[in-house]
C-alpha cells in the first residue's frame, strides 16, 4: 500500500535529503537544556532497534517458508549444497583476502613501529592477540560448527544468523515431510507470521 503514490525509494532518497540537512543545521541548536542532536539520536535508536526487532521472526518465517514450499527433496539437496559451497567459498576468500592485506598493508605499522606506542596507546592487547591467534583458514570449520547451535533460542537472541538460517531451512523441509494436515497448519501459521512480520517491517 502507498497512499501517497510515491515510489519507496525516493521516500528513502528524501528522508536521507533531510535527515542531512536537518543534522548539518543542528548541531548547535539546544531545546530548553536539551540539544536537539540528542533528540535526533533518542528517535533514530528507537527505530534501529524496532528493526533490529524484526530480524529473528522475519528472516525465520521467510526461510522456513521457502524451504518448506519446495517440498522436494532433490531439490532442496541441490539447493543446500549449492549454499554450502558458496558460503565456504565466500568465507574462505574473505580470510584470503583479508590476511594478504593485512600482510602487505601492515595497519598499525608506522616506520615499522606499532602505531599504539606512536600515540602513547599503552592498553594491554594480550586479551586481543590471543583472541587473533590461530586465525586463518583454520577458522572455517568452527564457522560452520557455529552454525548448528546448541540452543536456537539462545542462537537467535545473540542474533547468530547463520545459525537460526541453518534452524529455519531444517524446519522447513521437514515440515514438508510430515502429515498434510499437521505440515498444513504448520505451513500455515508460518505463512502467517511472515505476512505479519512483512507488515511490521512496513509499518516501522
Amino acid at each position: 500500500m502507498n497512499p501517497s503514490g510515491l515510489a519507496l525509494h525516493w521516500k528513502i532518497l528524501i528522508a536521507l535529503t533531510a535527515g542531512a540537512v536537518a543534522g548539518y543545521f543542528s548541531t548547535d541548536v539546544v531545546i530548553g537544556s536539551v540539544p536537539l542532536v540528542s533528540v535526533f539520536e533518542f528517535i533514530g535508536q528507537l527505530f534501529l532497534n524496532a528493526l533490529k526487532m524484526l530480524i529473528v521472526p522475519l528472516v525465520a518465517s521467510s526461510i522456513a517458508l521457502g524451504v518448506a514450499g519446495l517440498g522436494n527433496t532433490d531439490s532442496l539437496g541441490s539447493m543446500g549444497l549449492k549454499t554450502a559451497a558458496f558460503y565456504v567459498l565466500t568465507t574462505t576468500t574473505a580470510i584470503v583476502t583479508g590476511l594478504i592485506i593485512v600482510n602487505l598493508v601492515q595497519p598499525g605499522i608506522v616506520d615499522g613501529r606499532p602505531a599504539g606506542e606512536l600515540l602513547a596507546l599503552t592498553g594491554n592487547t594480550d586479551v586481543l592477540q590471543e583472541k587473533l591467534a590461530g586465525r586463518g583458514l583454520g577458522e572455517i570449520p568452527q564457522i560452520l560448527l557455529r552454525a548448528v547451535p546448541q540452543n536456537i533460542i539462545a542462537a537467535a537472541a545473540a542474533n547468530e544468523m547463520l545459525a537460526l538460517i541453518f534452524f529455519s531451512a531444517v524446519f522447513g523441509y521437514f515440515v514438508s515431510q510430515i502429515e498434510h494436515a499437521l505440515a498444513d497448519t504448520l505451513y500455515r501459521f508460518t505463512s502467517a507470521v511472515f505476512e505479519t512480520m512483512l507488515l511490521v517491517t512496513q509499518w516501522v
